[in-house]
């Protein structure tokens, strides 16, 4: 199928020359391809901005299931009382349908490619590949030596890694996930850096979250948890860390020499009371430092422009300083930083590039006038203002209706399994 758009309105200029294809013949601009008149669809981009769709860097999906549930408690309590009880009460089949739903508020927030860690991940490639979105999938690795649930933990990554890696058109890929440093134990995580390597495959784990846990491990072991996964070798492979919220000078030191990402979750960070990431001293050692939601439960919500403005407002309160993160540059964090974090390392909009494409509406009442379309984005536009979803040349949203899956469905499935599984 051939998708065109036309009347193109570009988040910035320099992506106002688009090249002659994007993605081969997936997406065109009509006044550089003749034949567009002959196109399957053809998108006006009239009075909306167009931009390479977002990354949600650091998620969990299936937790759409406890919005609202575990609010105003404490980490621990968050954790163990509320989330962690539930979820030994989820099968795979409800996680396949909280996914949905998860994966229908990313479209709708105009992302077009997720990083998730959970468990019963098979459900979740199988929703995705449904769903048409671009995802890098692992399952979450909790061990703390490979005799007591080590080795089985691991060989669940390795079949994720055999079966959906590569899979719906190179759209899905596996990363390994050991959970944590606190969580999983050193001869495990020795093993999953082994594994990576082997696949080439993206480490995705939790780091320097709060203050409690970077202290506690100090005193357990005398050096930070960064300092520790550098001594075994564990940014030997490429890195992905959520969180970093507290992170001292020689942290920051070692993530920039290992070339180590960093997914930022701002509003979970701060909602949980966990603090504020030093995302300005990451960006200024080179540090790609991309956006996360974490998960529905501790946000509430997967919606990445939101993050990303929150993002900006929280590096400039704390600095005290109205310049800090500009419009350009938080969307960065969004765009670009994401594709790097999760391994896309191709360029957007550039020839035989895939083509993950959303436009945004300007024409709400929030949104009137726009002359910038970056600070129209960054500071005025709504995620109900995204209009249309492209991923990978094919449609997943037009003119705001969700086209790959059905979202009543998806609420009322999740409404259902919601009041069964916490009477």
């Amino acid at each position: 199928m051939t998708t065109v758009l036309t009347n193109i309105r570009p988040i910035d200029d320099q992506l106002s020359e688009f090249h002659a294809l994007i993605a081969g013949t997936c997406l065109a601009r009509t006044d550089l391809v003749p034949a567009a008149r002959d196109a399957d669809v053809v998108l006006d981009g009239r009075g909306k901005i167009a931009t390479p769709g977002f990354v949600n860097a650091h998620t969990h999906l299936p937790m759409v299931l406890l919005r609202g549930l575990a609010e105003d408690v404490p980490l621990r309590t968050w954790l163990e009382t509320i989330v962690w009880p539930i979820e030994r009460r989820m099968s795979p089949a409800d996680v396949y349908q909280c996914t949905l739903l998860g994966l229908a508020e990313s479209i709708r927030a105009g992302v077009t490619c997720v990083c998730d860690m959970y468990f019963a991940t098979h459900e979740i490639a199988r929703a995705v590949e449904e769903a048409g979105l671009r995802a890098v999938l692992s399952y979450g690795i909790v061990a703390d030596s490979l005799d007591n649930g080590g080795r089985e933990e691991l060989a669940k990554t390795a079949e994720l890694l055999e079966q959906w890696n590569g899979a719906a058109g190179g759209r899905i890929r596996v990363a390994v996930a050991p959970h944590s440093v606190y969580t999983v134990g050193q001869d495990v995580w020795e093993k999953a850096i082994q594994l990576a390597d082997d696949h080439g495959a993206l480490i995705h784990t939790h780091l320097c979250e709060t203050r409690a846990e970077v202290e506690e491990w100090k005193q357990k072991t005398g050096e930070t948890p960064i300092a520790t996964l550098n001594r075994i070798g564990a940014f030997s492979v490429p890195l992905l860390a959520a969180h970093c919220v507290h992170v001292d000078p020689s942290d920051i030191e070692i993530l920039a020499q290992h070339n180590v990402r960093v997914a930022h979750c701002p509003k979970s960070n701060a909602k949980l009371g966990s603090g504020i990431a030093p995302v300005a001293a990451m960006l200024d050692a080179g540090i790609p430092v991309a956006i996360g939601t974490d998960g529905a439960a501790s946000n509430n919500r997967l919606d990445v422009l939101e993050e990303t403005r929150f993002a900006c407002f929280l590096q400039r309160a704390a600095a005290e300083e109205p310049t800090a993160l500009p419009a350009r540059d938080a969307l960065r964090l969004a765009i670009e930083n994401g594709r790097t974090a999760v391994g896309l390392s191709d360029v957007p909009f550039a020839d035989h590039s895939p083509a993950d494409v959303v436009l945004i509406g300007t024409d709400s009442v929030h949104a009137v006038p726009s002359d910038d379309p970056a600070a129209t984005l960054m500071y005025a536009s709504a995620s109900t203002d995204v209009a249309d979803v492209v991923v990978d040349g094919t449609l997943l949203m037009r003119d705001g209706e969700l086209l790959t899956i059905d979202e009543e469905k998806a609420k009322q499935d999740v409404k259902s399994l919601r009041r069964r599984i916490t009477d």
